[in-house]
């Protein structure tokens, strides 16, 4: 299928036509011009292939470029520095042990557990933390993993070719929904993905963000409807291809996320500047903020504040239990999020969870995991 750009400049054409290639056989692309639709798109020379992807620029390495290179991160960090993080990736595998380094470094405010959690789901999906594929986000009192859109699209790359059909993702028809779930939304943008293989193998994804919910982003511009397309790409990802993307971890579109030392990445590229790392310092104690700052999402807190360790009451229970069955989520996809993914091994949720477990819980719920 040809890729239909929205926006139809003759600007937007010849930069996507040069910064992108075929997604099947990387040949060069070309524009044309569909005769039924009017409308221009851009494909290889074979119509058979589907898909584009973005052409790879390699870093240049030559002798000049390396030198300039370390010259500027000891002016920035110091030579002990600079020897310690020069063995390190910028792009690529991690191990464990590199990702946790990086990962402490861009968010030196974040609880050391979250950090290794965080690192090895870098090490066994092959993320890197530099490269807008992963974050750390605070929700509330909890700091969260999560994907960056790209990073879901590049590890289900990895399993082979696919394409977006029946112009998705877009906002579903209320025929739609009373076909497909019996009822018609009437609280939530309802959003739907449909995705082919090239060996024809189809998923359909279903995506929702509240109505009355205001997404992180949206003085950047984003929406509530990009929101409920992310999630139902995301969960058409997951019935194409069950096993390529970890379960449990909320998706957010990077284009809106701001985290610390992210802007030292190519925001068109991708590429990595060197010298990203910076010395840590003690900052200077400062007058207690209000309330509006403190609840600041992606500022690290001074200190982790303390967890609630109170068991949920009766009417926390039943909340739960409201959201289940408003989302379809089944006990066993609910055991799978607290003990397989988080490690809380709870067995009695009525007795076992704790208020701030279950804080995490009912967030997640939110914003669609």
């Amino acid at each position: 299928m040809p890729y239909y750009p929205e926006d139809q400049s003759e600007a937007n054409l010849e930069k996507l036509r040069r910064n992108n290639v075929c997604a099947e056989c990387n040949r060069q692309l070309y524009i044309y011009l569909d005769m039924e639709t009017k409308k221009k798109y851009l494909a290889c020379s074979t119509p058979e292939h589907e898909g584009i992807k973005r052409a790879y620029k390699p870093q240049s390495t030559d002798y000049e470029s390396n030198i300039r290179r370390e010259h500027e991160m000891e002016q920035k960090i110091g030579a002990e520095e600079t020897r310690v993080v020069a063995a390190i990736p910028k792009h690529g595998q991690l191990t464990q042990p590199e990702a946790e380094h990086i990962l402490s470094l861009v968010y030196p405010g974040v609880p050391k557990d979250e950090i290794i959690r965080c690192a090895i789901l870098c090490r066994d999906f092959g993320l890197h933390p530099l490269m807008k594929e992963v974050y750390i986000i605070q929700f509330g009192k909890n700091w969260v993993t999560v994907l960056g859109i790209n990073a879901t699209r590049k590890l289900m790359a990895q399993r082979g070719t696919y394409s977006y059909i029946d112009d998705t993702p877009r906002i579903m028809t209320e025929d739609e929904q009373k076909r497909i779930f019996g009822y018609v939304d009437d609280k939530n943008i309802v959003a739907i993905t449909k995705l082919r293989t090239k060996d024809g193998l189809e998923a359909p994804g279903y995506g929702r963000w509240p109505k009355d919910a205001n997404p992180y982003g949206m003085d950047k511009g984003n929406t509530q409807a990009n929101m409920a397309f992310i999630r139902s790409e995301r969960n058409a990802f997951g019935r194409l291809s069950p096993d390529a993307l970890p379960e449990g971890i909320e998706v957010v579109d990077e284009a809106y996320v701001e985290v610390p030392d992210i802007g030292h990445v190519n925001k068109e590229t991708g590429e990595i500047a060197e010298g990203v790392f910076e010395e840590v310092k003690e900052k200077p104690k400062t007058k207690p903020k209000d309330k509006a700052e403190l609840n600041d999402p992606l500022e690290p807190p001074t200190e982790t504040p303390a967890l609630d360790e109170t068991p949920i009451n009766d009417e926390q229970l039943e909340n739960l239990v409201k959201m289940m069955n408003e989302t379809g989520v089944a006990y066993t996809d609910l055991g799978k999020f607290c003990n397989k993914e988080r490690g809380w091994n709870i067995r009695d949720f009525k007795k076992e969870l704790k208020a701030w477990q279950y804080d995490i819980i009912m967030e997640a719920f939110k914003r669609g995991a």
